[in-house]
Formats: structure tokens, C-alpha cells, sequence
């Protein structure tokens, strides 16, 4: 009797456990796990056993192998993702939630992820913690490589994590206006927010699921600059990476402008090209050039810019920092230029570049002018035929008269 009792006992637990263990998980439901390139792939997300009753979520997919086609009416694509909102009908907890079709559209070969996290509340607005799903989809063919001992064809994990990385692949605010856009290698960022935001919901995605994420920061924000920290630590321990938001919460969202309008490097490229909202660029001088002219005029013409870095030129690579501080004295943002100053050798390989360069279009604009030259001659000689025949066509035309009046008199006569 008491063997069967600790049976039940050991059921019920397994049971429980599995119950709990559900109620922490997103289910991305894909069509096909393998597609082609062109090819469309319609995906649905489900929770079962959730007990929620009203939820948004926030779909991230690669934007380098996948494009959005379309959703569900409850969902709109916007700023790289993909929002859906769903709520009960009669405003009680459901413990099957199902939202879809969503559609992508693979644009390149490779294996693409598709991230799922979102927001989740029960009947009495309580937030429901649910942990974030991810899967992968291959698109085209799946690389192969040959092992030089066997010659034998062996597939590659070509989703394989870095157990070192300390990267993020996703970061997002539940607030727009984050300055720059997202990407891994930059770490700083900036927004501006009204008053009344009390705290900002981060959302910060790891490129290895195992690597820990702990967000500070982030609640109770100071009128004034406050300062998120996302500390990232890889899965082996061995690599550590702290990301930082800027926060300054204002009620004159205009006096913490730290925008620029104009950046701009005097005879010199800057790459990419600017954009208020990007805040790295390169730069490639020459090497006579000990000194750079660097023109950066803020939006709101009462901001101060500061530029740092920006003495003699060294031989290389030169950090020129633009620092532009709003009015209201206590928002700055930072813009970054690596100015790069050649070398003798790189700039004897430059000028023979640019003249190669030069003589190659050169050589295309002589050959377009003499194509240019023929096709004019060409259209001299067909408007001098067309006179020509037309001359010759009035001249039968005259004749022909002149001997019609003749034979007409020769008649009278």
C-alpha cells in the first residue's frame, strides 16, 4: 500500500512539475523548418496551459535572411519587428492562447532565427512571466564541408553559438526614440522621455541563450539623466560586455535636444553618410593633412558642440569625438569619427588608384564622346538627306508644273 501510494505521490509531482514547466513556454509553430530562397514561410505562436488573459508580443526575426510579407489583423510590422496584441474576449484567463499566420519571405541563403518575447498579464492586470522562444529556420542548403582525413561529407552546426560571446542580438525599449539603432558592437545608446515615464520595459536577447543578462537601472527614473545597465556575461564566463541607455526623463522634451543637423569633414567622405541617428563614422584623409576642418551644427541652435580630438592628425587611426549638450545643460550625446590619415605608401597607393581611376573614366568619356560625335554626324547626314531628297521632290514637283503650263499653252497655240 505504501509503495502505491508513493507512485501516486511520484505521478502527481511529475505531473505538477510538467504543468509549471508549461506554463513558462512559447511555442513557435512553423509550416516547414526548410524553405528556399523567394520562398514564403507562415509561422504561429502558441501557449498552452498559460492561464493569461491578455498579452503583446514582440516578434524579432534576421533581417539579413528574412523579410516581412504579412500578419493576422491584431499585429503591425514596424522599427525590424513584428507586434501582436491579444486579449480575452470575455476579459477572463485562457489557458490556450493561439496568434497567427505570420508570413515571412526568405531574401538570402542561411539559417535565419525567429525570437518571440512579449509582455503577459492574467485577469486581475498581475504580470505573467514567460520565457522567450527562438528556432531557427534553414534557408537553401545547408553548408557541407569536407573532412580532410575521411573525404567524407560532414554538415556543419551552422547555428552553432559562440559559449563566449557576450553580445547582445536584441535590444529594445517599450519606448521609442532609442539613439543609435541597434547594433552588437556599439554599446551606448540615448532617449529622451516624458516626465510621467516611471520605468522603461528592456528587452535584451543574448546571441548564446545561456549567457546571463541582468538589467539595472531601468526602474523609478530621476527627472533628469539616469543611466540602464545591461551586463552581459558569456555561458563559459570567460567574456563580460556591459551595454548603457542614457535616460534622460524631462517635462521639455525640445531642451534635451542633442541632435546634429549638419556633420560634415572638409574634403573628406564621411561613411556611412550622416544621419542624425547614427553616431560612428570613418573617415579617410590625406597624408599631407595634419589638421582637419570639421563642421557640426546641432538642430537646436542653443545646443553646445564640443569637439574632442580633433588637433594634429597622426599618422592612422584618430579618434574625433563631437559632444553636443542640450540646453537644458544636462542631456549630451556623443558622435564618433575614426579619422584615418595615410601613410606615404598609402597615399602613393591611393594617387595611383585615382589616377588608374581617372584614366579609366577618361577613357569612358572619350568613348562616349566619340560615340556622341558619331551619332551627331550621323543625324547631320540624315538631315542633310532628308533636305536633300525633299529638294529633289520639290524640284521634279516644279518641272513637272513647268511642263504641264508649256503643253497647256502649246494648246491654246
Amino acid at each position: 500500500m505504501k509503495y502505491k501510494i508513493g507512485i501516486i505521490v511520484i505521478l502527481f509531482f511529475l505531473i505538477f512539475t510538467t504543468t509549471t514547466l508549461a506554463q513558462t513556454q512559447i511555442n513557435i509553430i512553423l509550416e516547414k523548418e526548410q524553405i528556399e530562397k523567394e520562398e514564403e514561410i507562415s509561422f504561429k505562436i502558441q501557449m498552452i496551459d498559460v492561464q493569461i488573459a491578455a498579452c503583446t508580443l514582440e516578434i524579432y526575426f534576421s533581417q539579413d535572411k528574412l523579410e516581412y510579407s504579412k500578419g493576422p489583423e491584431n499585429s503591425n510590422y514596424s522599427n525590424n519587428r513584428i507586434v501582436a496584441t491579444w486579449f480575452s474576449e470575455n476579459g477572463k484567463n485562457t489557458n490556450v492562447v493561439e496568434i497567427g499566420d505570420f508570413v515571412l519571405k526568405a531574401k538570402e541563403e542561411g539559417t535565419a532565427s525567429i525570437v518571440v518575447t512579449g509582455e503577459f498579464y492574467n485577469e486581475k492586470g498581475e504580470s505573467i512571466k514567460i520565457e522567450n522562444k527562438q528556432v531557427s529556420v534553414q534557408i537553401g542548403k545547408q553548408e557541407e564541408t569536407i573532412s580532410l582525413n575521411e573525404g567524407l561529407p560532414i554538415q556543419e552546426e551552422s547555428n552553432q553559438t559562440n559559449p563566449n560571446s557576450a553580445n547582445l542580438k536584441v535590444l529594445r525599449l517599450n519606448q521609442e526614440g532609442i539613439s543609435p539603432n541597434f547594433q552588437k558592437e556599439v554599446k551606448q545608446y540615448y532617449i529622451v522621455v516624458n516626465n510621467f515615464v516611471e520605468s522603461l520595459n528592456v528587452t535584451a536577447l543574448p546571441e548564446n541563450e545561456k549567457a546571463s543578462v541582468t538589467i539595472t537601472g531601468n526602474k523609478n527614473l530621476q527627472l533628469g539623466k539616469n543611466t540602464i545597465n545591461i551586463h552581459v556575461v558569456s555561458e563559459d564566463g570567460s567574456k563580460e560586455e556591459n551595454y548603457q541607455i542614457f535616460v534622460t526623463k524631462t517635462q521639455n522634451i525640445e531642451a534635451a535636444n542633442t541632435n546634429l543637423e549638419t556633420l560634415a569633414i572638409q574634403e573628406a567622405m564621411l561613411y556611412p553618410s550622416f544621419d542624425n541617428n547614427t553616431l560612428n563614422y570613418e573617415a579617410d584623409i590625406p597624408f599631407t593633412a595634419e589638421k582637419i576642418n570639421l563642421l557640426a551644427i546641432p538642430q537646436n541652435p542653443n545646443a553646445k558642440v564640443e569637439i574632442q580630438g580633433n588637433g594634429t592628425m597622426q599618422v592612422g587611426d584618430n579618434i574625433v569625438k563631437v559632444v553636443v549638450t542640450a540646453t537644458d545643460g544636462i542631456t549630451n550625446k556623443i558622435y564618433e569619427i575614426v579619422v584615418h590619415r595615410r601613410n606615404e605608401e598609402e597615399q602613393a597607393q591611393y594617387e595611383e588608384e585615382t589616377k588608374v581611376e581617372a584614366e579609366k573614366l577618361s577613357t569612358i568619356l572619350e568613348g562616349q564622346e566619340a560615340n556622341n560625335k558619331k551619332e551627331e554626324i550621323q543625324e547631320e547626314q540624315k538631315e542633310n538627306a532628308k533636305w536633300w531628297i525633299l529638294g529633289v521632290i520639290v524640284t521634279i514637283v516644279l518641272i513637272s508644273g513647268i511642263l504641264y503650263i508649256v503643253r497647256k499653252l502649246n494648246n491654246i497655240d
